[in-house]
């Protein structure tokens, strides 16, 4: 059975590199039946720390990259790499180094275990991406399996995990291309089948350097809490390095489907906030308006009907603009908020007696309508301003700073006909007494 594995170290955040392999590993278990395995790489206990696993887990399980069985915690494990260092050292492939250093107290203990590099030869990585990687064994220096205070290093514990998970296939960044000789060389050695290694481009940032906080990339709580949709994000980091032809947007069922590791491209991708801002508001305008609600406040959830419908009419035109669900809060809470609504400082400077005569004579006008829609209310204000020689201006922007709180880019027709023609009224009134 295919089983893959993704083995973060929680000494930091989850960011949109480790989800990206995360996702890959993920995807390609799932294209072959298999199972998708978590193996938190904890053995430096010193900087790993409970809230770290949780944002990891958490992170995860939130963008649905849940894995199969239990999680594998890899500090829990060091009794078997110790007892497999020592039967490569039984056996004449590694060998003690004492720190002449310290050539004082037990010299059982004061000592490393190395494994004993061949010298002769070279070690052939055969990776799915990268193709045949050749490194020449004299090249590889002898590498610690176990420390001089008796802890087992990174090279030993992730291949005896690895094994012991029942892991075929390592898929990862290829900043670790150069470990696999290394941990190739025990597999070897032990007469383990070493599993299929995939090492995968690392993502960029725009200007070509090294992704980091500067191009946006921060953990995944970060994209959470600013309202990106897991799906969207999903999207987004699929296509940073693989493609089916010139599809953008994968439904899971999808992503499932055409994944292959053939189409993994060699060569670095950019991370691009702007492009996952696109994905993130395509997804949005697929949403129902009754999710998006939901993702934004359980507690409106259980909205008036009113309210609503409200929501139903404005939701389009917010949607054009927003790009998470932030946006989409800020947006609409002139509908969600109760009267009177809180006006901000930048709205408030343009009410004044000038508008406020404007809009005490307006609210008559619209008060007579019959017939409540954008259109007749584009007519009805158009009139208005011809009749009293006033520029659009003049009224729109007190207007919507009165029925909205803030300078909102929805057109003020559309925020009218959202509000209902009793509230529009009544915020109006609100003001003007």
């Amino acid at each position: 059975m295919i089983t893959t594995r993704f083995a973060p170290s929680p000494t930091g955040f989850l960011h949109i590199g480790g989800v990206r392999t995360a996702l890959f590993n993920w995807l390609y278990a799932k294209k072959n039946s298999g199972k998708f395995l978590l193996r938190i790489e904890d053995t430096d206990r010193e900087r790993s720390s409970k809230e770290a696993i949780k944002k990891i887990i958490d992170g995860l399980n939130w963008l649905g990259l849940e894995n199969d069985g239990e999680i594998v915690y890899q500090h829990k494990n060091e009794e078997r790499h110790i007892e497999v260092a020592h039967i490569l050292l039984e056996a004449g492939f590694a060998y003690r180094d004492w720190e002449l250093e310290n050539d004082y107290g037990d010299l059982e203990k004061n000592h490393a275990i190395r494994f004993k590099t061949p010298k002769e030869g070279e070690t052939i990585i055969n990776d799915k991406v990268q193709g045949d990687v050749e490194i020449k064994n004299k090249e590889i220096e002898d590498f610690v399996l176990l420390r001089s205070n008796g802890t087992p290093t990174y090279m030993l514990s992730v291949v005896v995990d690895d094994y012991d998970m029942n892991v075929t296939d390592i898929i990862r960044g290829d900043d670790h291309l150069t470990n696999a000789a290394k941990q190739k060389l025990i597999y070897d050695s032990l007469k383990w089948e070493c599993p299929t290694f995939t090492h995968i481009p690392l993502i960029h940032g725009q200007d070509g350097s090294k992704l980091s906080k500067r191009h946006g990339a921060l953990g995944i709580e970060f994209y959470k809490e600013e309202g990106y949709l897991p799906e969207a994000l999903i999207n987004y980091l699929l296509r940073l390095g693989w493609s089916h032809g010139d599809q953008e947007i994968f439904s899971l069922e999808e992503m499932i489907k055409y994944f292959s590791i053939e189409k993994i491209r060699k060569s670095p991708s950019k991370f691009d906030i702007d492009k996952l801002n696109d994905i993130n508001s395509i997804y949005l305008k697929n949403t129902p308006i009754e999710t998006l609600i939901s993702k934004i406040d359980s507690s409106h959830s259980n909205l008036s009907e009113k309210k609503f419908k409200s929501l139903s009419i404005v939701m389009p035109e917010i949607l054009k603009r927003c790009k998470n669900i932030k946006d989409i809060e800020k947006n609409i809470n002139f509908i969600i908020n109760e009267r009177p609504i809180k006006i901000d400082n930048e709205a408030n400077k343009l009410i004044n007696d000038v508008s406020l005569n404007s809009l005490e004579k307006l609210s008559k006008i619209l008060k007579k309508l019959d017939k409540w829609d954008a259109n007749e209310i584009e007519h009805t204000i158009k009139n208005f301003l011809k009749d009293e020689g006033l520029n659009f201006k003049d009224i729109g922007l007190p207007l919507r700073a009165v029925l909205v709180g803030f300078l909102s880019p929805i057109g003020i027709n559309t925020i009218i006909e959202s509000l209902g023609k009793d509230e529009v009224l009544a915020r109006i009134e609100d003001i003007i007494k």
